[in-house]
């Protein structure tokens, strides 16, 4: 059986000029942590860029600390809906436990964006020059265990759940900083595997009046690596979930997406 671990991360105050950053310390780095009860509910969630964490002795990738909270290091708001709807849902949940920027996981280990050198124009110092001995410790430390978490909760759900319904939660930002028109959409379903689900809650956002992305910002054929390896591959049912991320940027907010996302999704999961 899984065990059930919630943890939450100490969280340090860092003061640029007259800015103030929330950063997470993690003396006791965790690759990943779960919530919820796998029997529960036949629905499970996850979130590959929940937070923008840095374990000591990378010296933060030689980023300040307005870089790091920023969209370059993870998906600002995506592991604060994830839990919202997994608590609503009554779902387990799963939250990788390092910056996309350390290592990406939701890219695959042939990539060239695995681990960038720059991301939105911005250059990434810890990343530059890195050697074949660098990248295998960030994979056998980070990315590997991630992945075989992941692994295992599916393994888990479809052992105890006849057709369950996976959930990928991430965000994108409005604007970038290269130049690029304002993306105009408020979610975006990717997919690739899963064509009818992704076009049922499409359908379901946009008769509510949301400006709905079809494999949009990205394309699920490029950018859904996690859920083509453990998801699509099982043949399990399942959606990749983008919000925009200046929707989420309060408690409220979040609470008002938990709601609108609550009904579709619950339907999605009972089909």
């Amino acid at each position: 059986m899984l065990k059930n671990v919630m943890r939450v991360w100490q969280i340090k105050t860092v003061k640029t000029g007259s800015m103030e950053y929330k950063l997470p310390l993690m003396p006791n780095f965790e690759t990943y942590r779960a919530i919820g009860d796998v029997a529960q509910n036949p629905v499970f969630f996850f979130c590959d860029h929940a937070v923008n964490a840095v374990p000591e002795g990378f010296d933060a990738l030689g980023l300040n600390p307005a870089l790091l909270a920023g969209h370059i290091a993870f998906d600002p708001g995506a592991a604060a809906l994830s839990e919202a709807l997994a608590t609503k849902l009554k779902a387990r949940a799963l939250f990788c436990g390092f910056s996309r920027l350390l290592i990406d996981p939701n890219r695959g280990i042939d990539r060239d964006d695995l681990i960038v050198a720059t991301s939105d124009t911005i250059t990434i110092p810890g990343n530059q020059n890195l050697s074949q001995s660098d990248i295998e410790h960030r994979l056998n430390n980070y990315f590997h265990p991630y992945h075989q978490a992941l692994s295992d909760e599916l393994d888990a759900l479809t052992v105890r759940h006849k057709d369950p319904f996976v959930i990928s939660i991430h965000t994108f930002s409005k604007t970038l900083r290269t130049p690029h028109p304002p993306r105009p959409w408020e979610v975006g379903l990717l997919w690739s595997d899963d064509q009818k689900s992704a076009a049922i809650m499409m359908q379901s956002l946009s008769e509510a009046g949301i400006i709905v992305g079809d494999n949009q910002p990205y394309s699920a054929k490029i950018y859904n690596y996690s859920v083509n390896r453990h998801v699509g591959s099982r043949g399990l049912r399942h959606i990749t979930l983008e919000v925009r991320q200046d929707l989420l940027q309060s408690p409220e907010a979040i609470n008002k997406w938990r709601d609108l996302l609550f009904e579709p999704l619950q339907g999605l999961i009972a089909k």
